[in-house]
């Protein structure tokens, strides 16, 4: 329960940093300027000292002020408005944390790690094939190491800093063992959201299900996701 916690904290705290991005300062001075950029110093009463997007510093007493506000930067491009995911080479390495449902996987739990390599078609669409490990553990302390091969296509709604997507990976997994056998189909349908850290990166936070037949039964996990798109 407290990884819960910590992982719904992680995100929060990563979603609100990142938003306070899209916002700049904005100086009005009595004589008709405007200034816009990032205050790095401030005297109260007394004088503050603006750098603006160009890496101009200006200093600026408070009586030739007329007031102070914080904006929402205003998109003058394209790439200033996308989400960072051009066309071309893409890998997005995701980690995540899963509840077992259903009577099988009630008890159950697991680990993974997952990376994808890929192709980004526009800011919309990827198509890719993956690979990684998934570890099952439970109550009654017993556990597995499986390896998922799948492909993976993934749709976002919109262009833009912040981007909800869906995601499907289908494919087939196989049990690390020493018989290192197969072990069935599997079906991991997700929803989430991408937020841009770059101009081709994006972090990735996601919720979905993952659907393993092994042995003739269905073990389906809810998991919760943090991913890397680069």
């Amino acid at each position: 329960m407290k990884l819960i916690f910590t992982l719904i904290l992680f995100i929060a705290l990563g979603i609100v940093a990142i938003a306070q991005q899209n916002f700049q300062d904005v100086v009005y001075l009595k004589n008709g300027s405007i200034i816009r950029g990032t205050i790095i110093e401030q005297v109260p009463n007394k004088s503050i000292k603006i750098e603006t997007a160009d890496r101009n510093v200006f200093v600026y007493q408070m009586d030739e002020i007329e007031k102070m506000t914080k904006e929402t930067v205003a998109n003058t491009s394209k790439s200033n408005s996308s989400s960072g995911l051009s066309s071309g080479y893409l890998r997005i390495i995701n980690f995540g944390f899963g509840f077992g449902l259903g009577n099988y996987g009630k008890g159950t739990s697991c680990l993974k790690l997952e990376v994808i390599n890929g192709y980004q078609f526009n800011p919309y669409f990827s198509l890719g094939f993956g690979t990684g490990l998934k570890f099952y553990f439970n109550k009654y302390k017993s556990s597995s190491l499986v390896i998922p091969l799948f492909a993976d296509f993934r749709a976002h709604f919109i262009d833009y800093i912040v981007s909800p997507y869906i995601d499907l990976g289908i494919g087939y997994t196989i049990e690390a063992s020493p018989e290192f056998r197969g072990l069935g189909f599997m079906l991991n349908p997700s929803v989430g959201a991408s937020v841009k850290i770059g101009k081709k990166s994006a972090m990735n936070f996601g919720l979905g299900y993952f659907m393993q037949i092994a042995n003739g039964s269905n073990l389906g996990t809810l998991n919760i996701d943090l991913g890397f798109s680069f």
